[in-house]
């Protein structure tokens, strides 16, 4: 009987000791979680957020409530997928039958697929390398970067799928909407914003970076770094805050940072015609003009207003809607407007200059 009684007091001990573990995790998660403030989302900016994701393939952004246990990397996909099985043929589905592989440091961890050549492990070393000589480019742009110790001890996951329909499946497990759509999209950056802060899921590039040929000369090197932009971007957002954003400014401000374009000196006639009259700055431009025109205008700041007004910019978006940046920063957005086209007939040659009747 004694023994009995010993037995039970030790495991009444134990589960008193794991919910005091618990109960302590779940404190210490809330002392150290991002220096941001989540808990009353304005209509505004959740409506920003909704419209983001609908118009917008490349960011995946959710507005979720985001849990004290939901940062650890363990519930990663490819953690919790590397037992799944392969498809058919042995190579789609789920990866392969040896799972996702994994490499990472103190900031990221990169998912690839096994094959016995090793050539995926080695692309993901490449990548590895260059996630992390991106950081300080970021802070230098952006004024901060999110290390795990900002983002409640989570690194920054990055996934390499092995072809187009496991990119398709990665990318719909991950956003929990198995039918997305990633048909031309280079890269994605899966976001969920909830009250204890802004959870980047994981940034997903498509196979097709990694080819070498006419069409993808810039490689993953390029969308690597526009898809972290987005992750500094959206982490650093204070969403107690009207942070309504124009979709040209988020991806424009990417697109100057990797420098991807190739024609980031505009100096067709039909180009600045279409920004002269449909790339007003206090509206939406079209969604590619978002890319090619957004660019063009954080290219014609850094070239006329200097690299510092950038930096500005970027920090007053932090707390202010892109029209509310405009005036506190006494940059009248029409004014900007015309400046920013002036700049770009000046830059044609003069017999090609259009003339406006």
């Amino acid at each position: 009987m004694r023994s009995k009684n010993a037995l039970t007091l030790l495991i009444i001990g134990i589960v008193f000791l794991v919910i005091a573990l618990l109960m302590g995790h779940t404190y210490y998660i809330g002392l150290h979680r991002p220096p941001l403030k989540y808990a009353n989302i304005p209509d505004i900016t959740k409506d920003y957020l909704r419209n983001l994701n609908l118009n917008n393939r490349e960011q995946g952004i959710t507005l979720v409530d985001v849990g004290p246990f939901d940062w650890d990397n363990e519930k990663d996909l490819g953690q919790s997928t590397s037992q799944d099985e392969a498809g058919d043929d042995g190579q789609e589905g789920e990866q392969s039958q040896r799972g996702w592989q994994q490499t990472g440091n103190e900031n990221f961890i990169v998912y690839y697929p096994y094959d016995e050549n090793a050539v995926w492990q080695e692309q993901a070393l490449k990548v590895l390398r260059q996630a992390q000589e991106t950081i300080e480019p970021l802070r230098e742009l952006f004024g901060t970067y999110f290390y795990p110790s900002d983002v409640n001890g989570r690194r920054l996951s990055i996934y390499l799928p092995a072809n187009n329909a496991v990119y398709k499946e990665t990318v719909g497990k991950l956003l929990e909407q198995p039918n997305y759509d990633v048909t031309n999209v280079a890269g994605i950056t899966i976001t969920e914003i909830g009250p204890l802060g802004c959870l980047t899921r994981g940034i997903v590039l498509s196979p097709d970076c990694f080819k070498v040929d006419a069409n993808h000369i810039n490689g993953y090197v390029k969308v690597l770094q526009h898809e972290m932009s987005h992750y500094v971007f959206f982490t650093a957002l204070d969403y107690n805050k009207d942070v309504h954003h124009y979709l040209w400014m988020s991806e424009g401000i990417a697109e100057y940072f990797c420098n991807r374009s190739d024609r980031r000196q505009i100096s067709d006639a039909s180009s600045i015609d279409e920004i002269r009259t449909e790339c007003q700055l206090n509206q939406e431009f079209a969604p590619d003009a978002s890319y090619w025109a957004g660019e063009s205008f954080f290219l014609f700041l850094d070239q006329n207003k200097g690299k510092n007004t950038i930096k500005n910019f970027l920090k007053n978006s932090y707390e202010y809607s892109t029209d509310s940046v405009f005036i506190k920063m006494e940059m009248p957005s029409e004014q900007l407007h015309q400046e920013w086209v002036h700049s770009l007939e000046l830059a044609m040659p003069v017999d090609t200059i259009p003339v406006i009747s």
